[in-house]
């Protein structure tokens, strides 16, 4: 009987994320100038626990983040995070659901992608 109780304890404890509700994040980076520095920055926050999707608008600079809303994305992480990566993070908003498709194509899509040497020595304003 207590192996019962166990065992549907670690159910319990392994389904919990599967019912997480999905919130986005728009955060405002200012540097971002090329599809290189939205890749960047996209792969970057994509490897934060709980993010799914991330989608970077060069125009706006604006990052578009969709995670589970036990993901940790608080100021002080995102600053050092980005700050690492030549941008500057400015603020961010939240809402409680997310307006992102799974379709959306990444924000270089449609662009012209910088050569390697281009890439290498790419200077951020």
């Amino acid at each position: 009987m207590k192996t019962l109780y166990i065992l549907s304890a670690s159910l319990l404890l392994l389904a919990s994320p599967a019912f997480a509700k999905d919130i986005q994040y728009n955060l405002r980076v200012d540097g971002m100038t090329c599809p290189f520095c939205a890749a960047t920055s996209e792969k970057t926050l994509g490897k934060i626990e709980g993010v799914k999707q991330v989608s970077a608008n060069l125009d706006t600079g604006i990052i578009t983040v969709c995670a589970t809303d036990t993901a940790k994305l608080p100021d002080a992480k995102l600053t050092k995070m980005l700050k690492k990566r030549g941008f500057t993070y400015v603020n961010k908003t939240k809402q409680e659901a997310c307006t992102l498709d799974a379709n959306v194509k990444p924000a270089d899509a449609g662009q012209e992608k910088p050569g390697f040497w281009a890439s290498l020595f790419h200077k951020h304003n």
